[in-house]
């Protein structure tokens, strides 16, 4: 596979390093953002970046970080989860068509339609000049304009709560777990995908709910489900319109299951539940 030198390619935002060198980033993670993501990728250098629209889903939350993006001064595009599948950046950019985009992608000539391949070549050969390039400038000075409405709001990235006497641990992504959480029973706003998979089974979760993202291409946003199951770990996704996906509290809220491992089957843990309804059973 050629890539680019300035590219890099991440299943998760998750796993971004601080000390990354690569201005352009094609990323399998959703889109959705409270401006978390945006500052992270602000602080590791990253110029560009490419995401997964996440089947959209309730209140548009699948493209929500293009504008905490634009606000950090960061081109964003997201590909339409069908084109590619959410948590596998390879898929992202051999496959990925972009399905929306931000005001820097717009600037630079990205259209809907291109493929992310596309995109990259349209903005590889300017993306590491100076500020003082004038469409650079001219993205900058949309952007700062905006900066003066918007607010950063740090959000705790997990709580504690109990439904029915049973401890869930709620948070907007599982990249912000950690050896702590061991054995807890998680209901989160991340994609069901291989890559939040690989991190529910890092931590040895004893249960974890996640947004089906619009399911996609090859049940993308549901395949860590099975593996999951072979871990020993119960697993359930809910509906990306029944659920704003980065956002657990609102997957407990009102999530929609849509799949079951054969653990939560095995727990009469059913399609069409509710999360809370889910949790009484485990």
């Amino acid at each position: 596979m050629n890539l680019p030198e300035a590219v890099i390619l991440l299943d998760s935002l998750g796993d971004l390093l601080p000390n990354n060198t690569s201005p352009i980033l094609v990323c399998a993670s959703h889109c959705g953002d409270n401006g978390t993501f945006a500052r992270k990728l602000k602080n590791c250098h990253v110029k560009a970046v490419f995401l997964n629209n996440a089947g959209i889903g309730k209140n548009q939350a699948g493209i929500s970080g293009l504008s905490h993006y634009e606000a950090e001064g960061i081109l964003a595009c997201a590909v339409d989860n069908f084109s590619a599948e959410i948590g596998v950046a390879r898929d992202t950019w051999e496959s990925g068509i972009i399905s929306h985009t931000n005001t820097q992608a717009e600037v630079l000539g990205i259209e809907i339609g291109d493929s992310v391949k596309k995109a990259v070549a349209k903005i590889s050969s300017i993306i590491n000049l100076p500020s003082s390039s004038p469409k650079y400038l001219h993205a900058d000075s949309i952007v700062d304009k905006k900066k003066k409405n918007s607010s950063k709001v740090d959000l705790k990235k997990q709580i504690q709560t109990q439904i029915d006497g049973v401890s869930i641990t709620v948070t907007d992504s599982i990249t912000f777990l950690n050896e702590n959480n061991a054995g807890d029973i998680v209901v989160c706003g991340s994609h069901g995908g291989m890559s939040a998979g690989h991190y529910a089974q890092k931590h040895h979760l004893k249960a974890v709910f996640f947004n089906d993202a619009g399911i996609g291409k090859n049940n993308a946003g549901v395949k860590s489900l099975e593996s999951l199951n072979e871990a020993g770990i119960l697993a359930c996704t809910v509906d990306c319109m029944s659920a704003e996906i980065f956002n657990g509290q609102d997957v407990l809220d009102n999530g929609i299951i849509t799949v079951c491992n054969q653990l939560a089957k095995n727990r009469n843990i059913n399609e069409k539940m509710t999360v809370k309804e889910a949790l009484k059973y485990i």
